[in-house]
């Protein structure tokens, strides 16, 4: 499964990380994730009205369990994007330029990514919702991840 970009997205939509690997086009790559970002709250919607959740201004925080795997969120032209959402509203966008992708590993590799920014996070001199280019060992760690396919 070649991962042609990962992107992780603050509550408010920020950018924490955004990162295009291989032979794509960064510019487009961050097109891609600001439209994968309307998928995730359709998703969530959809989610939420299955389950008969009552939107979050009237419920009480933590009233719900979801799946924080959102799935195919949409095709675009040789590539595929998959969602993911975490408790904290944390989004993490994965774009594959794969025909053929198994879930079980795009699973994989989106509970890999949440432990990386886990961990990253739980530094205390990290600041909350800031940049994660910033964090070296992040940075690698992702890219290791990516490249040698270790999910």
């Amino acid at each position: 499964m070649p991962v042609a970009g990962v992107a992780l997205l603050g509550k408010e939509n920020n950018p924490l990380y955004i990162r295009a690997f291989g032979p794509h086009d960064q510019l487009r790559f961050h097109f891609i994730v600001h439209t994968a970002l309307d998928f995730i709250e359709e998703k969530v919607a959809a989610q939420r009205s299955q389950a008969g959740i009552v939107p979050p201004q009237q419920a009480a925080a933590g009233a719900s369990k979801q799946d924080c795997y959102l799935g195919l969120l949409y095709p675009i032209e040789d590539l595929r994007a998959y969602g993911y959402l975490t408790n904290c509203r944390i989004k993490l966008v994965l774009v594959v330029d794969d025909e053929e992708v198994r879930e079980g590993e795009v699973k994989s590799l989106f509970r890999r990514l949440h432990a990386l920014y886990v961990d990253t996070v739980s530094n205390p001199f990290h600041a909350p919702d800031s940049d994660l280019d910033a964090c070296a060992s992040f940075r690698r760690q992702v890219e290791r991840l990516v490249e040698a396919g270790l999910y």
